[in-house]
């Protein structure tokens, strides 16, 4: 009989999994992985201190959003091999420390693509036609007060949307799929992206400009960049103020990549005309945030993943590049290539 190798995997992400079970789909899995001798326990947890508390004795972490993978956790897990992140951003994890200390780091970014561009577009469409503002006024009662004329019930213009020009902050895979929903509604659509070529971005009928140009002209701008460095607070106030008081914004991507006090404040000075928010910082955002009493502003709960498909796909792609790293084989994706150095992986 050939002994199998084992390994413990946990479970830190408080959306899945957690003490009491949760982990019915991912044990399903295990239960079918004939090579390996696999273990797994979920501990949700956020801290460095609870993390390391967690990760002791875990060859594999199956991490999600919330959990603050930082340098002195990732030096305080000798035995973990591979962190797997749920999802497609990678903020929360410092890369450069893992490398240092040999943790693969890998992830689905296949995952969720066309949910995220759905959502987008329905927030955009939701905004133009002023959707959300419609239904509230109608269940105060102005329809019944004003009868048809549709003028006196409508909370501000409703411009064609043939006649708009939108602009995609971000062209990767969602900024494209966002393109491609858009693009039979005839808008004139404009694209920023430093890392994605300029014929990749006129292939799909976009216009390539700068940051700048994208929010001078647009009237819909739609952000769809992954949260680095270079991208938090790309949305301040004096990007803010470079847009038309007639635009809008949409952020289906992360929160901080807005600044939401200055949001806030062209909201409420009139210099914006709404914003549709999936995503704010913090999450979720306090009683107290002006933007649950604005009118002009459309929110939902970090939900732009989701479908009943994309979670068990990110559930099970994110399981199966752990063990493929437990295996000794490399993933489909390395988010930390330079970890490559020190850490043997057969293709």
């Amino acid at each position: 009989m050939t002994t199998r190798d084992k390994y413990t995997i946990v479970v830190t992400s408080d959306r899945y999994g957690n003490e009491r079970g949760g982990l019915e789909f991912e044990q399903e899995l295990i239960d079918a992985v004939e090579d390996l001798d696999l273990t797994l326990s979920s501990r949700a947890c956020i801290s460095e201190d609870a993390l390391i508390s967690a990760a002791q004795g875990a060859d594999a972490l199956l991490v999600s959003t919330r959990e603050a993978i930082t340098r002195r956790v990732l030096e305080n897990i000798p035995q973990v091999k591979v962190i797997s992140r749920y999802g497609v951003g990678l903020d929360n994890v410092d890369l450069d420390a893992a490398a240092d200390v040999g943790i693969v780091v890998t992830h689905y970014p296949g995952y969720c693509t066309s949910e995220v561009a759905d959502h987008a577009l329905a927030m955009i469409l939701a905004l133009n036609r002023r959707i959300v503002e419609l239904d509230r006024s109608l269940r105060a009662g102005v329809w019944v007060q004003h009868g048809p004329a549709t003028r006196t019930i409508l909370g501000g213009p409703v411009q064609p949307l043939r006649e708009q020009t939108l602009g995609i902050i971000g062209f990767g895979r969602i900024g494209q799929a966002v393109a491609a929903r858009v693009t039979p509604f005839g808008v004139t659509i404009l694209a920023a992206d430093p890392y994605v070529d300029p014929e990749t971005i006129r292939a799909v009928g976009a216009e390539p400009v700068s940051l700048e140009e994208l929010l001078r002209r647009s009237d819909i701008v739609t952000i769809h960049c992954p949260l680095t460095p270079e991208t938090r607070g790309l949305i301040d106030a004096d990007a803010l103020a470079l847009m038309k008081p007639t635009a809008v914004l949409v952020n289906t991507a992360r929160g901080p990549i807005v600044d939401l006090p200055a949001l806030a404040q062209a909201l409420q000075e009139g210099r914006l005309a709404g914003a549709a928010l999936d995503v704010v910082d913090p999450e979720p955002l306090p009683a107290e945030s002006p933007f649950y009493q604005m009118p002009n502003v459309i929110l939902t709960p970090h939900s732009a993943y989701y479908s009943e498909r994309s979670v068990d796909v990110v559930r099970r792609e994110t399981l199966l590049e752990a063990l493929q790293v437990l295996r000794g084989k490399r993933p489909r994706t390395v988010a930390n290539p330079a970890v490559l150095e020190k850490v043997t992986l057969e293709p």
